[in-house]
């Protein structure tokens, strides 16, 4: 015995264009979405790839004052800045110079010296002593001109906020001195 088999579902040239036109209308409202959220990670991104340099830089520039030998401490702090910024430069980073950059002498208890020890001045030929406990590098970014996709967030009033990311990064690293 063989079960009938069920008839055929008309086919309606109607339907197809009906799909087609739900389609649209979906894409139409998730398009902006979608469209902003890639903005977002993109921004998202390019602070994040400018903050690990900065913090790349902190880093290797903290670590250079930690090893200077004491007799030429503050004369290695100048050439340890102009590192620095090439390194910043070599990572894409335009726009930044030596004022960005502060190198410190910390005490033992990583409170900066009320007055600056003279081996702690660039140039300086003082050997550094035993108060210095620590040294600190900071180098931070200005944000002049924003984000490249900036966000306009409407409220229920009719104003609202512009959104242009951080404006200013900052990174900053302290080693114990510890000299070779």
């Amino acid at each position: 015995m063989t079960l009938p088999r069920p008839a055929p579902m008309p086919h309606h040239a109607s339907g197809k264009r009906q799909d087609r036109g739900t389609a649209t209308v979906e894409l139409a409202l998730i398009l902006p979405v979608l469209a902003t959220l890639a903005a977002f990670a993109f921004q998202f991104g390019q602070i994040y790839r400018l903050q690990n340099a900065l913090q790349r830089t902190a880093l290797s520039g903290a670590r250079a004052m930690s090893l200077s030998p004491p007799a030429q401490f503050g004369s290695q702090l100048a050439g340890i800045t102009a590192q620095m910024l090439q390194d910043l430069q070599a990572a894409g980073i335009s726009g930044i110079s030596a004022g960005n950059i502060q190198l410190q002498c910390l005490d033992v208890t990583l409170s900066a010296f009320a007055t600056a020890p003279a081996y702690c001045l660039p140039g300086a030929s003082a050997p550094a002593d035993s108060s210095l406990g620590f040294v600190q590098a900071v180098v931070t970014l200005p944000q002049t001109s924003g984000l490249a996709f900036p966000f306009f967030f409407p409220s229920g009033n009719g104003t609202g906020k512009t959104f242009t990311g951080p404006s200013t990064l900052m990174a900053s690293a302290i080693y114990r001195y510890a000299p070779q």
